[in-house]
């Protein structure tokens, strides 16, 4: 981290690194960690966990929720398990994970790869793109993706991913080369819209959401300018929305008093039709087993109608699951391009660190 750096230049994952660094630097007795990895790189974890650790071990209590039982096995002595707000159980570890899991959700979760759909047709492109988000320079990209196809973007923090995704959405302008949409150069937000193109960033709150603002209003800001509902019809389609997209909340909920799975659902169901390009940032981040399954589905629906989805994810079984090929950036340049069956955890992560063989 910059230690000159504004605090609001930061992105989603700095500012959580930020916030454990302040927390310790205080010198506190008792360290409460929600989802602290859903933001920083597996080399980031290895040594959160290893200083967390050596607290423990000098007398500091870390209580520690995550989804993720990877971690909670690596780092954890005890685990308790809460379900619908109930305690449902407690384990020493080691213990399976399947136990784990039966816990949490009283059935099985399995997870799948869905098969691909990709066509051969191109409907967006960076070509030789050279542009600044204000936080990474991309120094020259080349990208082609496909109708119906999944595309992960792997990375370290601040790699570039982000503005891979703004750069096709028309947030970063092109100091050379070029963003295309189904041919079309994109030299704004509103073009890429029109265009069919939607962003969802990693922000729900900061910049995908309006705090203050219920479901229903949400839903009515979807629609766009000039689209005006009544109070019934507005409370029918949130009705709707909160059906289909299993949001635990009601039409006049307001959005920032949700949790981060809730709000997803609230994003995805804003969503408009007959896309061509979804653009995604840490679609899953901080969402449990159930959540991430539920938003992929939804995803994935898109995906079989043509839609292609472009994603960025610090998960790298989420970028091996769901990814037809995945772009690995590295300092603002995508140093692979490679199918994801092709790919394992192992090499992902020497790819992401930039050994590129």
């Amino acid at each position: 981290l910059d230690p000159d750096a504004v605090t609001r230049t930061l992105g989603v994952g700095e500012r959580q690194q930020l916030e454990i660094l302040r927390l310790l630097s205080l010198g506190v007795k008792v360290l409460i960690l929600d989802e602290p990895t859903s933001g920083i790189s597996a080399d980031q974890r290895e040594k959160l966990f290893a200083a967390l650790k050596r607290l423990a071990s000098e007398g500091l209590i870390v209580l520690f929720v995550s989804h993720k039982l990877e971690e909670v096995e690596m780092l954890c002595d005890e685990v308790s398990i809460l379900r619908a707000g109930k305690l449902v159980g407690e384990r020493t570890l080691p213990c399976p994970n399947e136990e784990l899991v039966a816990l949490m959700f009283d059935e099985p979760v399995l997870p799948y790869r869905p098969d691909s759909v990709a066509s051969d047709s191109v409907v967006a492109s960076l070509s030789g793109f050279v542009g600044h988000d204000g936080r990474t320079a991309l120094a020259g990209v080349d990208l082609d993706i496909h109708a119906g196809e999944v595309i992960g973007l792997a990375g370290l923090e601040g790699s570039g991913q982000r503005a891979v995704l703004r750069a096709l959405a028309g947030l970063v302008p092109a100091e050379d080369g070029s963003a295309s949409i189904d041919g079309t150069v994109v030299s704004s937000y509103e073009q890429s819209r029109s265009l069919g193109l939607h962003y969802l960033p990693a922000g729900r709150l900061e910049e995908g959401l309006v705090p203050g603002l219920t479901i229903a209003e949400h839903l009515e800001l979807a629609l766009g300018s000039g689209s005006r509902l009544d109070a019934d019809e507005m409370e029918a389609r949130a009705l709707a929305a909160i059906e289909h997209y299993r949001i635990k909340g009601t039409p006049s909920s307001p959005v920032d008093g949700l949790s981060g799975g809730n709000q997803q659902r609230v994003l995805l169901a804003m969503m408009p039709a007959g896309l061509r390009v979804l653009g995604m940032e840490h679609p899953t981040r901080g969402l449990d087993i159930e959540s991430a399954d539920f938003v992929w589905r939804a995803l994935l629906e898109r995906r079989d109608d043509g839609t292609a989805i472009v994603f960025a994810s610090a998960d790298l079984d989420e970028l091996l699951q769901y990814a037809d090929r995945i772009a690995v950036m590295f300092e603002g340049r995508v140093i692979a391009l490679r199918p994801a069956e092709e790919l394992g955890g192992d090499e992902l992560g020497y790819l992401i660190g930039g050994v590129r063989s």
